[in-house]
């Protein structure tokens, strides 16, 4: 369900082709630019057109390599699926608010229609109009808003659900996303106690070490002395 509706984002962002583009990158990590343009059967700046417009909208990042034969940088592709679903989330959202916002002008506004050209306007343009449409000359008739308050309230009530299939979703990515991190931190607290208890230990095995007495170093420097004065002899 995620992917047609993601697949509906990324047409409206980059265009048709652009929606295979969610089958290359969908589970997998680091896809090679040049094998996606392969598969897309378009150029490399082509493909790297629409890659860089799902990115700017946050749905997809990249890593670079260079390439040592040839000496230019290839570009690596990822799909960031939280952020996707946030993204798509965001959208249900807004088309939500928009069909609410038209089904109450349904319930206090009235709306007028012409038969002949099937256009409707609302009561302030039908006045303007004296009631008679503009292209035909045909007077207005009055739209029942019955119909047309059914059709938005099963818009809403369809995009209520994917959004929440889609929270379900971003819910579960989020925790896993959050285990990682966790897993990361600890991992890096006990790095960070292996190498205080190694400095530790070094710190303890120069303490054992045993010093050197006064009368000892002094021996050692009058026989360093006498050397050094034999060698001049």
């Amino acid at each position: 369900m995620q992917i047609n509706f993601l697949k509906t984002i990324v047409e409206d962002i980059a265009g048709k082709p652009a929606t295979e583009i969610v089958d290359l990158l969908v589970g997998k990590k680091d896809v090679n630019e040049f094998l996606i343009a392969k598969k897309l059967g378009l150029t490399i700046n082509q493909t790297r057109n629409i890659l860089y417009k799902l990115f700017d909208e946050g749905l997809i990042s990249f890593t670079r390599k260079k390439d040592k034969r040839k000496g230019w940088y290839i570009y690596f592709w990822t799909l960031d699926s939280l952020k996707s679903l946030e993204f798509l989330e965001n959208k249900l959202l807004e088309e939500i608010m928009q069909f609410r916002h038209q089904l109450e002008n349904r319930k206090v506004r009235r709306f007028y229609f012409c038969k002949i050209c099937n256009v409707e306007v609302g009561e302030e343009t039908a006045l303007l109009n004296d009631f008679t449409c503009q292209e035909c000359g045909q007077v207005y008739a009055l739209a029942k808003n019955d119909k047309a308050v059914k059709e938005l309230e099963n818009k809403i009530s369809k995009l209520e659900k994917q959004l929440k299939i889609i929270g379900e979703e971003r819910g579960k990515l989020s925790k896993k996303e959050n285990k990682k991190i966790k897993r990361k931190i600890e991992k890096e607290k006990k790095e960070k106690l292996r190498e205080k208890a190694k400095k530790k230990a070094d710190r303890k095995k120069e303490a054992k070490k045993p010093v050197k007495k006064k009368s000892e170093k002094k021996k050692i420097k009058r026989v360093t002395k006498k050397s050094k004065k034999g060698k001049k002899k």
